[in-house]
């Protein structure tokens, strides 16, 4: 009887130390297979420019209680949710920038142009409202952070949708819509001398354009891109015209390359002597066929916004 109780306390123990056993080889590895996958998943993260970001919940886009639901699951997990964004979209380091309002402008403007010289800050013409436009230039001092000059410009020049570049002491302003609403463009260009506030002719654009790609180059001033007449269709003409202290050296505008995509509204800078084009707008609102006043007409469906810059030539 005795023997028959030993022989199953040993069997007991046997199978309990068999059970053990194959729960700590299960549990290592359970942790060798979780190791390898979070070793394989960091090196996969790593080697894909990738970085995860918090995943912030928009109060414009969900209710309170839906607040409270994700900040109640972030207390319990004392994580925040996160997603996996590509470094595409990653802001480049630079230092932190802080706004200070300063003087308010005289007036309120839409679709002006400004050009900086020193420490004055020059801001041409504009829409005041959908029916009124600026014809004229208000000079911002920012030394002393204050509006001082205003004079008028030419009764031809463009009110908005001007292009636009200074050397340093000339301001060449090109082509632009002529009046309030959905007007025409005019191809009337100008050139303010900024020493003498002296306005003077300049050849004429060979067609208009509205608000193009102008800037100074090699001696030359180019003009490319910008809306065609009807104000929507992008324009793809580039022209450059060879220019010294404000005087156009040649009668006529020269053909240039064509711009690959055309359109209004983009930034156009030199660096390295090369011709950048950046960003910009595709179509735009047009007059209301038959309105006497040119009425804009909604056509939100076909402006297309882009970023992209192109090197014109070298």
């Amino acid at each position: 009887m005795a023997r028959a109780k030993h022989k199953t306390t040993k069997f007991v123990f046997i199978l309990v130390a068999i059970l053990g056993a194959f729960f700590i080889v299960d549990l290592l590895w359970a942790s060798s297979s979780s190791a390898s996958q979070s070793v394989a998943s960091n090196w996969a993260f790593q080697n894909s420019h990738a970085f995860i970001v918090p995943n912030v919940v928009s109060p414009n886009n969900n209710t309170i209680s839906s607040l409270i639901k994700e900040k109640s699951k972030q207390d319990k997990k004392g994580v925040v949710p996160e997603r996996v964004l590509s470094a595409t979209f990653a802001d480049l380091p630079g230092p932190e920038l802080k706004w200070e309002k300063m003087s308010t402008a005289p007036v309120p403007r839409l679709d002006g142009a400004a050009i900086q010289i020193k420490n004055l800050l020059y801001v041409f013409a504009g829409y005041g409202t959908i029916d009124y436009v600026h014809s004229h230039v208000d000079i911002y001092n920012f030394t002393d952070n204050t509006w001082g000059e205003r004079f008028d410009m030419p009764k031809e020049m463009a009110h908005s949708h001007l292009g636009m570049v200074t050397d340093g002491r000339y301001i060449y302003v090109v082509t632009g819509q002529y009046g309030p609403q959905c007007r025409g463009p005019t191809v009337s260009t100008f050139v303010l001398d900024t020493s003498t506030k002296q306005w003077q002719d300049f050849p004429s654009l060979p067609v208009p354009r509205y608000a193009p790609a102008t800037q100074l180059w090699r001696g030359r001033l180019h003009v490319m891109g910008g809306s065609k007449e009807n104000r929507h269709t992008p324009g793809l003409e580039h022209w450059s015209i060879a220019v010294k202290d404000g005087q156009a050296l040649e009668k006529d505008w020269r053909t240039e390359i064509p711009i690959p995509r055309g359109g209004p509204h983009r930034a156009c800078v030199v660096a390295n002597d090369h011709l950048y084009v950046i960003g910009g707008q595709e179509g735009d609102f047009m007059a209301k066929p038959g309105s006497p006043i040119f009425k804009c007409s909604r056509r939100n469906e076909v402006i297309t916004y882009m970023l992209f810059n192109r090197n014109v030539g070298s």
